[in-house]
């Protein structure tokens, strides 16, 4: 099921059962616990035009309800605050580095699942026509919005008015990393997607 909200940064492909309050964070069928979110759950990052990224939405989405691929989410237009280090970390994840720099205006697609299926979903990817292979695991994007990670500084960079501001917000974003992770054991319940 394709989920477009015109105010929303993101599109989505979910199953409808997230809906009526299942997880879609699953490792054949049973939802994943803090620990294994954070040591198997990645992503295939796919770039491409959002007319591009359309097209492969509508074919992946009956992978989605199918239940082999957990959830799939692009961008709505190409990331703007996306900056030159964040893009060139990008950049060498693909193994086709003969791309050029025009490929990091484009949008980005996260194809979710957990890393003990990730060969699975890329043969998927491929027979729908991707040929750029990058995996990101979760953790590493977390860690990117945690006190000195690149995505968490520059938003802060264009957020914050003074010190003071950016450390508070520093601070809530290293306590809503403990507070979420804080029992392992537990189930892990996401974050809010927008």
């Amino acid at each position: 099921m394709i989920v477009d909200h015109p105010g929303s940064h993101f599109i989505f492909v979910y199953h409808p059962y997230v809906f009526y309050g299942r997880s879609y964070i699953t490792y054949q069928g049973r939802p994943l616990t803090n620990k294994e979110y954070l040591d198997h759950w990645g992503k295939w990052i796919v770039l491409g035009s959002r007319k591009r990224l359309d097209d492969l939405a509508a074919k992946l989405d009956l992978y989605v309800e199918q239940g082999v691929i957990p959830c799939v989410k692009y961008d709505r237009e190409p990331p703007k605050e996306m900056d030159l280090e964040v893009k060139q970390k990008l950049r060498r994840r693909f193994i086709d580095v003969g791309q050029d720099e025009a490929v990091l205006m484009e949008c980005v697609m996260c194809v979710f699942c957990d890393q003990r299926q990730r060969e699975e979903v890329w043969q998927i990817l491929t027979g729908l026509g991707v040929n750029l292979k990058a995996w990101v695991y979760e953790k590493e994007t977390i860690d990117l919005w945690l006190p000195g990670g690149i995505l968490l500084e520059r938003w802060i960079a264009q957020n914050c008015s003074g010190e003071d501001e950016a450390e508070k917000v520093r601070q809530e974003s290293q306590e809503r990393f403990r507070e979420t992770f804080k029992n392992e054991d537990a189930i892990y319940k996401g974050w809010p997607q927008q």
